[in-house]
């Protein structure tokens, strides 16, 4: 089985975690619909709404996918399953994801579904 890994925030290239993810193979951008993205600060979180949020996705190992929970904060932080996530050609699978686990009240929504990696670096 492949495991496929939808990733939106550190984890996208640019990102400050992107070197955990760099010398595995890069399917391309792609967007999942029925979740909604919220700005951390640091990090943005991925939670179920209406909404669609765009990302990247990745084709890993599953060690690769158990190291990441614990760096994801597996199950406290976020809880990591499996969604439907659609490329630009129309083509889509099931992917892993890293949905936010905690409250994001009093968090700005990011409307346009898109963690822009300037706003990790705070410019």
């Amino acid at each position: 089985m492949r495991n496929y890994l939808f990733v939106y925030g550190t984890l996208k290239r640019g990102g400050s975690r992107h070197w955990i993810l760099q010398d595995f193979p890069f399917l391309g951008r792609a967007k999942a619909k029925g979740f909604v993205l919220y700005d951390l600060g640091p990090y943005p979180a991925m939670v179920p709404g209406a909404g669609v949020v765009y990302g990247e996705v990745y084709d890993v190992p599953e060690e690769v996918l158990r190291d990441l929970d614990w760096v994801e904060g597996v199950p406290v932080l976020y809880r990591r399953e499996l969604i439907e996530v659609s490329f630009e050609n129309g083509f889509s699978l099931k992917a892993w994801a890293y949905i936010y686990n905690g409250n994001v009240k009093g968090f700005p929504r990011i409307e346009s579904g898109e963690w822009k990696i300037l706003q990790e670096k705070g410019f």
